[in-house]
């Protein structure tokens, strides 16, 4: 019955994700008013809150469903796939005629890609590094890069092939098969405790002494360039390279001695046969 789906508390979250995604293009384009880049950036940030909301009340009310999952993979077409690029256009790639909408258009498509291939190869199980950069990690960079511009330099327009530069690189990381970090990929190593605290102090620095906009602005620079930065270094170019690395972190402790053990047992029969 469709009434108990509008009465559901996840899906309350989900269509407030919506709303934000459709106001930000109401901002964006200024229909009724004067456009307004810097709201319309935080309204896709708030459909991210929304978004992260959505998955924590299904678990915590136990009132998740097959129906709420795909009303959210729409959702997040809207929110971080149109919304984002109507931004894209709107703040400066419309300067570039057709080649700007195509490119605007493109950064959508890859968003939608993106996320398709992520629903055809989800089987429900959880894991530690996701296949390209995600939609709502590629909308809110987007965002994030638009409120960025408005605070800091608003009176100064950025060259319009270097938005549409900004909309093919994370329009290519959202298709590619860069392995991006999950937070169950980092473990209570002195190297990753380091990594974290630098990355949150330097933005709280510049929330405080600047504005939230370039702490959201750096974070997400620094997260979306650290899939191909890691990959160049590990020289692991997709989620298959990491497989090994997964099932180790995901297998208890027991099991990985276990497995040593059983290497170690094989290497002594083979000397006992030479």
């Amino acid at each position: 019955m469709m009434l108990r789906q509008f009465l559901n508390p996840p899906n309350w979250f989900t269509a407030a994700s919506m709303f934000c995604g459709l106001y930000s293009i109401v901002l964006a384009t200024g229909v009724g008013g004067d456009q307004n880049f810097y709201r319309a950036g935080l309204m896709i940030l708030f459909a991210g809150v929304f978004d992260t909301i959505d998955g924590s009340v299904a678990r915590l009310t136990k009132t998740g469903s097959e129906f709420g999952v795909q009303l959210d993979s729409l959702v997040d077409v809207v929110s971080f796939g149109i919304a984002p690029a109507v931004l894209l256009y709107a703040w400066g790639t419309h300067a570039l005629g057709l080649v700007g909408l195509a490119g605007a258009f493109f950064f959508a498509l890859c968003g939608v890609f993106r996320l398709a291939r992520f629903n055809c190869k989800t089987d429900g199980t959880k894991t530690l590094f996701t296949e390209g950069l995600t939609i709502t990690m590629g909308g809110s960079m987007v965002a994030a890069a638009v409120m960025a511009h408005a605070r800091a330099l608003p009176d100064q327009d950025i060259p319009p092939v270097g938005i549409l530069a900004i909309a093919m690189a994370l329009a290519l990381l959202m298709v590619s098969s860069v392995p991006f970090r999950g937070w169950k990929t980092l473990k209570l190593r002195r190297r990753d405790i380091l990594g974290i605290s630098l990355m949150l102090g330097f933005t709280l620095l510049m929330a405080v002494r600047y504005d939230i906009s370039l702490a959201f602005f750096t974070a997400l620079t620094i997260y979306s360039a650290s899939g191909p930065v890691e990959a160049l270094v590990t020289r692991k170019w997709t989620v298959a390279d990491e497989a090994g690395v997964g099932m180790a972190a995901m297998a208890g402790p027991d099991s990985v001695v276990r497995e040593a053990l059983d290497a170690l047992d094989a290497l002594d029969e083979e000397d006992e046969g030479a």
